[in-house]
C-alpha cells in the first residue's frame, strides 16, 4: 500500500479527506504552498496580512467523492488563502458567507 493512493477504510469515513493522507502528499503541499505565494500571505476573505497560520482553502469544498478531481482539489482557480479566523468563519459558519461579516 503506497501512502499517495488515498485508501479508503472505515475510519475514513469519521475523519474525512484528512484522514486519507491527502494534505500530507507531495503534490498538494507544492499546490498549497504556490497558492501562499500568489496571494502573497493575504487573506483573500478579510484582505488582511497573515504573520501567522494560514489556511489555503478549496473553495468548492473538498470531499472523497471529489477528492481526485483535479478540477476541485488542485486548480489554483478553487483555492484560496486565508487567516484561521476567515477560515473558520468560513467552514463552520452556517452562512457560510466570511465576506460579509465586516
Amino acid at each position: 500500500m503506497k501512502t499517495n493512493d488515498y485508501l479508503v477504510d472505515a475510519d475514513i469515513e469519521t475523519t474525512g479527506v484528512r484522514g486519507t493522507g491527502f494534505y500530507e502528499d507531495n503534490k498538494w503541499l507544492k499546490v498549497r504552498d504556490s497558492i501562499r505565494i500568489r496571494d502573497k500571505m493575504t487573506c483573500k476573505s478579510c484582505g488582511q496580512p497573515i504573520l501567522g497560520r494560514s489556511i489555503v482553502d478549496h473553495i468548492e469544498p473538498l470531499t472523497l467523492a471529489n477528492m481526485h478531481n483535479w478540477d476541485i482539489a488542485y486548480n489554483p482557480d478553487n483555492l484560496q488563502l486565508l487567516c484561521i479566523t476567515c477560515h473558520n468563519y468560513k467552514t463552520f459558519s452556517k452562512t457560510k458567507k466570511a465576506t460579509n461579516r465586516w
